[in-house]
């Protein structure tokens, strides 16, 4: 027995060959897969998005461990290093918000296609640059096929899901894209001891290919008729959001070395500001605009945001901090600051499914509370870290932090995008996707830049401190040289070099520092989120039956 489509009815099929529990807004080309494969298409689909987007997103974070090797072999500061952060989230923002231009005109076959090509091509760029251009260059078209192809999952988890089932198909789906922040590191600091930094970026091409490979048989063609007319893509609303996410980026970045108040820094900021107004006002009346305005019309959708945003700050923000401190300080290796991160992922796998299947059946605005208050803890005792604080002891806090990120997200994810009506449902899945990732951008850029200002801020007043009035230091420096003559320096060289010594280790202690402010203002930036949760009305879901 064959259905309309001329493909034969899988066993249990309801009428026309599809499965009952269809969502009545799927699309043709998506029946007709469901009429092809039967009900274990939507999750043999969810594991093809799982597997293309672990590729992607494994990319966003691998190089966080490789950033010290980076800094070492082009002379780069703080500032110029987090833009291979900064590009990849950045680009990808911008690419989430055509990825609905571009499913409606391509299709999702033909976009998803188009996503993976396009990482495999930046991926073996990044591993032959020789200059920090083209290593940027790389990372943002790696960042444009995390872009296309993230909302596109959302969206197809909407369309082959039941709402019963959608909780916890953004739970699991969840999982590939925070094991990324958890596993990333690890797979980038085993690659960098092996070989060099150039292999963090390949190291997830075989993941890539092989989404590649499985998604001309698995994802859906476009419903677009050939006669149909293409919509337009808004190009003036990409390139106007371009000037004001990359320029305030920018502005941040470059505010140490060009003066926070020069008229170089004020020139990018006025710019921005003044291409963010003109942004909001052309999406107003533009036909097909690249972020509707109106998905933010529903308090249950612009609530939920804020938390979305906080928790694209929290996992990119505190996975670009702690491989670096645990090398920069501690002294560990690539691979010890990457394994650190494993125990971190572990627990994610085992809450991120809890969290989606407990957002089916209750309130998740408990969720979000715990959730925020398990990062918020975690970021206070992570601001009182020290040099000698022990391995296992780091691990522990970086695993409670971890369940705060599963706890938030798919809640936030699903209250977020069940607000909006079915005619707004692709904006919302590309507005929530686009909103995480600017809190992932802007959190890197801004913790980076907070980084290297409180290095030098503590640095000075540590050094201010060094003289001859201070008991503590002359001593300190007296031991030093003893020791250096001990050895067989000459008095001379160990008098001049117990000041070196002594410089090194105030400068190390002004690192500490300046790490232990950024872990506080995180912590402090949760406390403050937790709040918001009260804006967030109860949410109208369909509750699913208990068994």
């Amino acid at each position: 027995m064959t259905g309309a489509t001329g493909l034969p009815l899988p066993a249990g099929a309801g009428a026309h060959g599809l499965p009952a529990d269809v969502p009545a807004t799927a699309g043709a080309a998506i029946r007709e897969r469901f009429a092809q494969f039967g009900p274990r298409y939507r999750w043999v689909l969810l594991l093809t998005m799982l597997i293309g987007s672990m590729a992607t997103m494994l990319a966003a974070t691998t190089i966080n461990v490789a950033l010290p090797a980076i800094i070492g072999a082009f002379g780069l500061g703080q500032d110029q290093a987090q833009w291979m952060s900064t590009a990849f989230l950045a680009s990808s923002t911008l690419a989430m918000l055509a990825n609905a231009w571009a499913m409606a005109t391509y299709g999702p076959r033909a976009t998803y296609v188009f996503g993976m090509a396009t990482f495999i091509v930046g991926s073996l760029l990044g591993a032959v640059s020789g200059t920090l251009e083209m290593l940027i260059l790389a990372r943002a078209l790696q960042g444009v096929s995390a872009g296309l192809l993230q909302p596109m999952s959302m969206f197809l988890i909407f369309q082959t899901f039941p709402d019963r089932l959608r909780g916890t198909a953004m739970g699991l789906f969840s999982i590939g894209v925070v094991l990324a922040p958890a596993f990333g590191p690890a797979l980038g600091g085993i690659a960098v001891d092996l070989a060099s930094w150039r292999l963090v970026f390949v190291a997830t091409l075989p993941l890539a290919v092989i989404a590649l490979c499985l998604a001309p048989f698995l994802m859906p063609k476009g419903d677009r008729q050939s006669h149909q007319k293409k919509p337009p893509l808004d190009w003036q609303g990409l390139c106007l959001l371009a000037v004001a996410v990359v320029g305030l980026l920018s502005a941040f970045a470059g505010g140490n070395r060009d003066g926070w108040d020069s008229d170089k820094t004020l020139i990018k900021v006025v710019v921005s500001i003044g291409a963010g107004i003109a942004f909001y006002f052309w999406e107003r009346r533009h036909p097909f605009p690249a972020l509707n305005p109106a998905i933010f019309r529903y308090r249950q959708f612009w609530a939920a945001s804020i938390i979305i945003v906080a928790t694209g700050t929290a996992i990119y923000g505190s996975t670009y901090l702690i491989p670096l401190f645990v090398q920069l300080v501690q002294g560990y290796s690539p691979t010890a600051a990457g394994v650190m991160m494993i125990p971190a992922g572990l627990v994610m796998v085992a809450c991120f499914p809890l969290a989606g299947r407990l957002t089916d059946r209750m309130d998740p605005r408990w969720l979000l509370t715990f959730g925020i208050l398990c990062f918020a803890i975690s970021g206070v005792l992570l601001s009182g870290v020290t040099v000698l604080t022990p391995y296992w002891l780091l691990v522990s806090w970086i695993m409670l932090s971890r369940v705060g990120i599963a706890f938030c997200m798919p809640p936030a994810n699903t209250t977020a995008v069940r607000a909006v009506p079915q005619n707004l449902l692709a904006s919302a899945t590309g507005g929530v996707s686009f909103l995480m990732q600017v809190g992932g951008a802007f959190g890197v850029n801004l913790l980076a830049v907070l980084l290297q200002r409180r290095t030098i801020f503590h640095g000075e007043h540590l050094a201010a401190e060094m003289n001859e009035s201070n008991a503590e230091f002359l001593f300190e420096h007296a031991q030093q040289a003893l020791a250096m003559e001990a050895s067989g320096m000459p008095t001379l060289s160990a008098f001049t070099q117990a000041f070196d010594a002594i410089g090194h280790q105030v400068a190390m202690q002004a690192t500490v520092l300046a790490f232990r402010d950024c872990f506080f203002v995180i912590a402090i930036w949760f406390a403050v989120i937790l709040f918001t949760v009260a804006l967030v009305p109860k949410p109208k879901m369909q509750i699913a039956a208990a068994g």
